[in-house]
């Protein structure tokens, strides 16, 4: 009887180290194949950070995240777009370094194939554009001047076609700041409460991008 159990458990471990070794196995070729690929960053990928630099009249869209830029690669070197004042590009490392603490958050389109050669050429050479234009203090969509949301939002919705967010109106965001409302009304009058935007938080959200650690 002892002899039958032993044998039993015998099997038994065989099978379970088998089992463990197989996985072991595809793990490790998830972790050569795809791990690299994730932390690279690729041109058109979003780059979010928090920083004090961003206007703080501005709702961020209930995000911890309130500033952000695009990704594309020059010479091997990841170089950031983005709209401040005036629009300028920076590498991804100086970049990192505006943000509170270091933190950032890279997200990428989910449909990687609609981004090709030809696309991202044209994204590129409208954010190469821009460089030095000014910043949009009046949040508004419809002019040649970009705030910093609004600007990471057109590449995608100029050149794609693909808003990556529906535009709100100022008013359906939170604004908590007492400062910031009476700012905003005694610059442009109450009616800048019905201006459609767009905000970092609703970009970070999209339901197009996902998250590349």
């Amino acid at each position: 009887m002892f002899s039958f159990l032993k044998n039993i458990i015998s099997v038994k471990t065989k099978l379970l180290i088998a089992l463990l070794f197989v996985c072991s196995l595809f793990s490790g070729l998830a972790q050569t194949k795809d791990d690299p690929l994730e932390t690279k960053p690729k041109d058109g990928d979003i780059i979010f950070i928090k920083t004090d630099k961003a206007n703080s009249f501005l709702p961020n869209g209930n995000s911890k995240f309130n500033y952000a830029g695009v990704i594309f690669i020059e010479a091997d070197v990841p170089m950031v777009y983005y709209a401040t004042e005036p629009l300028k590009k920076c590498n991804i490392e100086e970049f990192k370094k505006m943000s509170i603490g270091g933190e950032f958050m890279i997200k990428r389109l989910i449909e990687q194939e609609v981004l090709t050669t030809d696309i991202i050429g044209k994204m590129h050479g409208w954010a190469q554009a821009k460089l030095g234009i000014h910043y949009d203090n009046k949040i508004n969509l419809n002019n040649d001047e970009l705030y910093n949301a609004e600007f990471v939002w057109k590449v995608y919705k100029s050149c794609l076609g693909l808003p990556l967010s529906e535009p709100k109106e100022l008013k359906e965001y939170k604004i908590e700041d007492v400062n910031a409302k009476e700012f905003l009304v005694d610059a442009f009058g109450p009616k800048i409460f019905d201006e459609k935007m767009v905000a970092i938080g609703d970009i970070y959200r999209s339901t197009f991008l996902e998250e590349k650690p």
